[in-house]
């Protein structure tokens, strides 16, 4: 059930980096400057906890410099690292040093991190929303605009990220904002590829056409080092322009594309971009290239700059949000301008196909409420289809912001046995393995949730609703 009400935050949490933490409390990093007119502070350099009951966030650390725009990254030591940002929207400096805070001493002063020289080089002023993903192993891929690197988890360099093929002249971070999205991983090597959707060019204007490719990178694990296949993998997103749009992790693996604009970059206010657009995209990162991209329903509803999407428990994607969706996006026939414009205040699921009306879903019937890394545990069920649940996943909660959901995460887990249901109204059961205790440390523990995967579906690979379960 929905619960509405007025949020009035102390300090201004305005583009601040967002994640969850193991201890189930959504964090902000950085923020905004006060603004008197709504009663906040300056925020900037502030570290804060929402606290549902009291529905505020509570100061709970300090960062040494102002960041507009960080990106935070839980460690498996329990640490955040907090990369980017700069003083303020669109003013340098931008910072020579990311920062680690420890969540266990929260008013303790954050440790300066020395950033990998092939992310510097690309940093420039406007590196704000720096990539930040890791693998399995816990090492830590840091990437900018058009390169980075690997590091482990003391920082210690590794290697360099290969350069964008020489066809790929376009910027990807803001205001040329590409959305980046880790794909999924699973036993036994839980390698690492993400995938980079659209940006603009980088000297582009609010007539610039952005950019209707995606670029990809497969890193595999080569001894003391990394692979990285073929390189950047460049993809035709089907001829669909699209700057600051949002990318979703379902729990089949699959990535939804929505939002975002096709012409300009990404900020609040008329002059930026134009054109909202109204083709979202489904990635299925499991085909061959060329073939991985399809068109979705038609989009009514503008999403641009300040939007956002989330996965839901229910597996559709909640779409909400908008700060510059007026008459000048130039909506397509069919599109609704905001009641409310250049706000936009109404909410919609995405749904998938694969999970659509009259499509019969696996059902969760029992799950455990905990599950501990390393062990084995049952979850039972019913599949009205008939099939067969082929796989099974656990996804993070969301906390998505400015085209990039920092801690986006789907972990396929090992099927150890499978009992089927012996009919489409009987329960079946299955004897999973927990994440390996290896794996991730705490950056991957606390609340996820769980679903169930069937790829034998008509449709497509189906998936059941979440469960929620802590990992500990």
């Amino acid at each position: 059930m929905w619960h509405v009400t007025n949020f009035s935050p102390v300090y201004n949490p305005g583009c601040s980096g967002v994640g969850y933490l193991p201890d189930n409390k959504l964090y902000t990093y950085g923020g905004d400057v006060g603004s008197a007119p709504r009663g906040m502070g300056d925020g900037r350099n502030k570290i804060m906890a929402f606290d549902p009951a009291a529905n505020k966030l509570v100061p709970v650390g300090t960062l040494q410099k102002n960041r507009w725009y960080p990106t935070p990254l839980t460690l498996p030591s329990g640490k955040v690292l907090i990369v980017g940002g700069s003083d303020a929207c669109l003013v340098g400096p931008t910072w020579d040093f990311a920062e680690l805070w420890d969540p266990a001493a929260p008013g303790k002063a954050t440790t300066q991190v020395t950033m990998p020289d092939n992310f510097v080089k690309f940093m420039g002023l406007n590196w704000l929303l720096a990539g930040v993903l890791f693998g399995g192993t816990g090492d830590i891929l840091w990437f900018v605009e058009k390169g980075g690197a690997i590091t482990d988890g003391s920082f210690k360099h590794i290697v360099d990220l290969p350069p964008f093929p020489p066809t790929i002249t376009y910027c990807t971070m803001f205001p040329n904002t590409s959305s980046i999205s880790a794909l999924s991983a699973g036993p036994p090597s839980y390698d690492l590829s993400f995938v980079i959707f659209g940006g603009v060019d980088c000297k582009g204007d609010v007539t610039t056409k952005a950019a209707t490719t995606s670029l990809r990178l497969d890193i595999t694990k080569c001894g003391a080092s990394y692979c990285f296949g073929k390189g950047w993998e460049v993809e035709d997103m089907l001829g669909v322009p699209r700057v600051m749009g949002d990318s979703t992790l379902l729990p089949n693996g699959k990535v939804l594309l929505h939002g975002g604009a096709q012409f300009g970059g990404a900020n609040a206010n008329a002059g930026w971009s134009t054109k909202a657009n109204f083709q979202s995209l489904m990635y299925d990162p499991y085909k061959p290239a060329g073939q991985r991209y399809s068109k979705m329903d038609f989009a009514p509803i503008a999403r641009v700059y300040h939007s956002a999407n989330c996965l839901d428990p229910s597996g559709k994607v909640l779409v909400a949000g908008c700060e510059n969706c007026g008459q000048y996006q130039q909506l397509a026939p069919g599109m609704s301008l905001s009641p409310d414009a250049p706000l936009e205040m109404r909410l919609e699921w995405a749904v998938p196909a694969e999970i659509g009306m009259g499509v019969a879903r696996p059902v969760i019937t029992a799950a455990p409420k905990a599950i501990t890394k390393g062990t084995a545990f049952k979850v039972s069920y019913t599949y009205p289809g008939g099939g067969v649940i082929t796989r099974v996943s656990l996804a993070a909660p969301c906390a998505a912001t400015h085209s990039i959901n920092m801690g986006q995460r789907v972990i396929f887990l090992e099927i150890l046995a499978s009992a089927p249901a012996a009919s489409t109204t009987g329960g079946g059961t299955l004897t999973l393995a927990a994440p390996p205790a290896s794996l991730l440390g705490q950056a991957l523990a606390g609340p996820l949730l769980l679903f169930l995967v069937a790829d034998g579906a008509p449709q497509g690979p189906t998936y059941s609703e979440g469960a929620w379960m802590t990992l500990n």
